[in-house]
């Protein structure tokens, strides 16, 4: 067990620290009557036993007999016990004493009275206690270690640990604490360590607790903490160094962040789901060292988001939505000595990205989708000249272009990282691209038997008819299609054509509380031709629950949604056209980047949300937009990218070509809308929009979307 074994370490640990006697002189005491108890030893002054409800008097028994000096831990297992009794070790000197049966409940005031020596160290891991057993600890005044983890601890007052000045290490992992009293810990003057890890505690219970001056190490890893991080989460903590908050709910770190906390080095921050790094966030923890931002949704950090840590050693960034590796991102960090940055999207390293004196001695880039042009000369040479290890270099790998695909950049010569053909005839976009129709779940219905789906669908899209129905179940990281059924509807025999009901077929196959998604086909009709587009809808991947009813947070009807971007090249300059659903009065920003550099940026009128950036002539623009002020919804950026649809796909294989990705691609999820043409050489343009998941994921690349629209023009 874990636990276990966490609690030998620590005992391992203690036992030195305390200064027991000289190993020559130990003897492991001779304690073993199976079944009632049985006895070990592999340290010096340590006894670990395992027995029934009699096992602790026949322990007390016997070390009351030997040589004072001879156990300074006591670890004991022991089965069908839910009540600790009174004295039950009077007159054993020990030093350290764990209890666990799993069972115990109670514990009498005088459990522990009578030790011939001050208790230092006690674990009472992984029982029943409903409440910190206050009254029994009294008798312990000398205590400097306490772990009640692993209990059914729901709250904290401020009497808890009455008595207990000398406390420096409490552990209450694993418990069911969501309440705490403001001066739970502030008369514990020696606290150094204190442990929360995996309780169900809110932003609201930990930043009414009073400062906390001693505390150096504070973990609430796997809480209920949910919403920005900022200047009034934590109380004044001047002592604090290492704080951990991974597996929460944060989604934003805003300026200022963390005011009281002035010494901190190390914050952990990993699997929570942020997505915005204000500028001057870290301005108040200029002293940190180490910082883990790893699996969270971080699409871009600004060159004043991590200013203020001059210095940061260790800056990891692994599961992210980062585009490119800039000078933003390493110039302020003058000590950074270790860089991880896999699995991102990453295509584009800029030329003075590292073209500092920072000497990096860890840099790792694998799982990122590197486009090895020349764009990317500077860096291949840095990297090949730089000291980092073998298995860092190798790290680099290239998507694109398909010659290279796959290759190790270091080793690509770098008069291969071209650029394209010169000649080639640049293709300028004239008119704006028409607007396709979305299909998002509404509502989801189980009863046991049948499963119903109620779909919006835009008023654009109508007249359209169904054309089939796919279910995907989650398996691990990925996901695996079921089935695919046809569907038969038509839009001009509903009476609301924007509420769609579908009911699964055979939904009495799929099993409840595993995880699956939902994902419908409809053929619209365009008004103007005789053309057909296929409009794809999918829902989140949901548990399957008996009066389940989910609404997806992209189809909030209270909240404006950015839902497209469309961007073409003009003679007077670029227009942009922004997708807003549903219509509100609200404001957005609109911004256009080239290589990672803000170029302009304008705020429209939702009602209104079409604007031309005059002068702006080229085709290797970014654009971007986002509602003003709305945390509920994320940026939606594209790139002006042109190309040409060699072929017209058959409507016909529409069916076996989704079954053919979903299963030999190995993709969790692929959303894609294809436009049928009748003149295979018309000029199209088109677009990538790439969305982060929402809910945490352990393998985020698997879950998220890549929705690409090719449109006639």
């Amino acid at each position: 067990m874990f636990w276990f074994r966490g609690a030998l370490m620590w005992l391992g640990a203690l036992l030195y620290s305390v200064g027991a006697p000289s190993p020559h002189i130990w003897k492991c005491p001779d304690i073993n009557q199976e079944p009632i108890v049985e006895c070990s030893c592999d340290m010096p002054h340590t006894l670990r036993c395992t027995g029934d409800r009699s096992a602790l008097q026949v322990i007390g028994r016997t070390l009351r007999s030997l040589d004072s000096a001879a156990v300074s831990l006591l670890d004991c297992t022991i089965q069908n016990v839910t009540l600790l009794p009174g004295s039950l070790l009077e007159g054993v000197a020990l030093h350290g004493l764990v209890i666990s049966s799993g069972e115990i409940n109670e514990i009498q005031q005088s459990a522990f009275q009578g030790l011939a020596a001050p208790l230092q160290a006690l674990g009472l891991p992984n029982n029943q206690l409903i409440t910190v057993p206050t009254v029994p600890l009294r008798s312990v005044p000398e205590l400097d270690r306490l772990d009640l983890s692993g209990n059914k601890l729901k709250a904290l007052d401020v009497d808890s640990f009455k008595g207990l000045y000398n406390l420096s290490f409490v552990d209450l992992s694993n418990n069911l604490i969501n309440k705490m009293s403001p001066s739970t810990f502030t008369k514990l003057p020696q606290l150094r360590t204190l442990r929360l890890r995996g309780n169900h505690l809110t932003i609201n219970a930990i930043s009414k607790l009073d400062s906390i001056l001693t505390v150096e190490e504070l973990d609430i890893s796997s809480n209920a903490l949910v919403g920005p991080l900022d200047s009034h989460t934590f109380p004044k903590m001047q002592s604090l160094k290492y704080l951990q908050l991974a597996h929460n709910s944060f989604t934003s770190i805003k300026m200022g962040c963390l005011e009281g906390l002035t010494n901190l080095t190390a914050l952990s921050l990993q699997h929570n789901q942020i997505d915005v790094i204000e500028d001057h966030a870290f301005i108040y923890v200029s002293k940190l060292i180490d910082l883990d931002l790893s699996h969270n949704r971080i699409v871009a950090v600004s060159g004043a988001s991590l200013s203020h840590l001059p210095y940061l050693n260790n800056l990891d960034l692994r599961h992210n939505f980062l585009r490119a590796l800039t000078p933003d991102l390493i110039l302020p960090l003058k000590k950074l000595q270790s860089l991880r940055l896999d699995d991102n999207d990453i295509s584009i390293v800029a030329s003075d990205a590292l073209k500092s004196d920072i000497v990096l001695k860890r840099l790792t880039l694998s799982e990122n989708p590197l486009n090895c042009d020349c764009s990317l000369s500077e860096f291949a040479l840095w990297l090949a000249n730089s000291s980092l290890p073998k298995e860092d270099k190798a790290s680099a790998v290239c998507t694109t272009p398909p010659t290279l695909e796959n290759g190790l950049l270091v080793d690509i010569p770098n008069r291969e990282l071209l650029c394209g053909d010169e000649d080639q005839e640049m293709v300028v976009v004239s008119h704006p691209a028409p607007v396709k129709a979305h299909i998002n779940l509404r509502n989801f219905f189980y009863d046991g038997e049948n499963i119903v789906l109620q779909w919006n669908v835009e008023e654009k899209a109508i007249p359209y008819t169904c054309d089939a129905i796919f279910v995907y179940e989650e398996e691990g990281p990925n996901e695996v299609l079921l089935e695919s059924t046809p569907l038969k509807c038509n839009s001009s025999y509903l009476d609301d054509p924007r509420l769609l009901n579908v009911t699964v077929p055979n939904s009495s196959e799929l099993i409840q509380g595993r995880n699956y998604r939902y994902c419908v086909v409809l053929l619209e009709s365009a008004h103007t031709t005789d053309d057909l587009s296929l409009v794809l809808g999918c829902s989140d991947v949901m548990p399957l629950n008996i009066d389940a009813t989910a609404e997806t947070k992209t189809n909030n009807l209270n909240v404006p949604n950015v839902t497209a971007i469309f961007a073409s090249i003009k003679p007077n300059g670029l227009k942009v056209a922004v997708v807003i659903n549903p219509q509100f009065n609200c404001e957005l920003d609109v911004a256009v980047f080239k290589n990672s550099g803000l170029l302009a940026q304008k705020r429209l009128d939702c009602n209104s949300p079409v604007y031309i950036f005059e002068g702006f002539c080229d085709n290797s623009y970014k654009v971007c937009a986002n509602i003003v002020q709305s945390d509920l919804v994320k940026p939606v950026c594209i790139k002006v990218i042109e190309s040409a649809v060699p072929k017209v796909f058959d409507i016909s294989m529409i069916g076996l070509i989704l079954i053919l990705l979903s299963l030999t691609t190995g993709i969790s999820f692929v959303t894609i809308v294809w436009v049928l043409f009748k003149n295979s050489r018309a000029k199209t343009s088109t677009h990538q929009c790439f969305m982060p998941p929402e809910g945490e994921e352990h393998q985020q690349h698997n879950k998220y979307i890549k929705l690409q629209a090719t449109t006639k023009l």
